[in-house]
């Protein structure tokens, strides 16, 4: 879809969190439809290696690119977030899928979803964070799928 800002909450209107958008696996499919249609540009960031906060910056290191020289630390993450994101197309938006959330240590899922969103409030192009998972505090549509997305 070109033109416009997508509206995540809109288009899915059973999500009640946020903003870091919790999806239940089950709701995948809806999800990825409304990715498609607004072409999002994704990332699927593997939360198994964030035990640690130094698995964490691996992984995110990895998933975004960083330069070797990434300094492992929240701001080095800024600087190189920044960068990343400078770097993208303005008009496509970015939708960073953070699968297995619950296999990180909690601090350091905690300190992983501040700093995403963090940097994806101030960014000059739509950034949406959606944490994938299976628990029940996670949103699913809870009838028919919505013949609109």
């Amino acid at each position: 879809m070109t033109g416009g800002t997508p509206w995540v909450r809109g288009e899915l209107p059973w999500l009640r969190s946020g903003p870091l958008y919790r999806v239940h696996t089950d709701a995948l499919p809806e999800l990825s439809r409304f990715l498609d249609r607004w072409s999002y540009h994704r990332v699927d960031l593997d939360g198994r290696p964030m035990a640690s906060r130094a698995g964490a910056h691996r992984a995110l290191a990895t998933v975004f690119g960083f330069p070797d020289h990434y300094g492992a630390n929240w701001d080095a993450f800024a600087d190189s977030f920044a960068d990343y994101l400078a770097a993208r197309d303005e008009h496509i938006p970015v939708a960073i899928l953070w699968h297995d959330i619950e296999s990180a240590a909690p601090a350091t899922a905690a300190e992983v979803g501040w700093a995403l969103l963090e940097h994806a409030a101030a960014a000059p192009l739509p950034v949406h964070v959606f944490a994938i998972g299976d628990g029940d505090d996670f949103d699913r549509p809870s009838g028919p799928p919505n013949p609109h997305t």
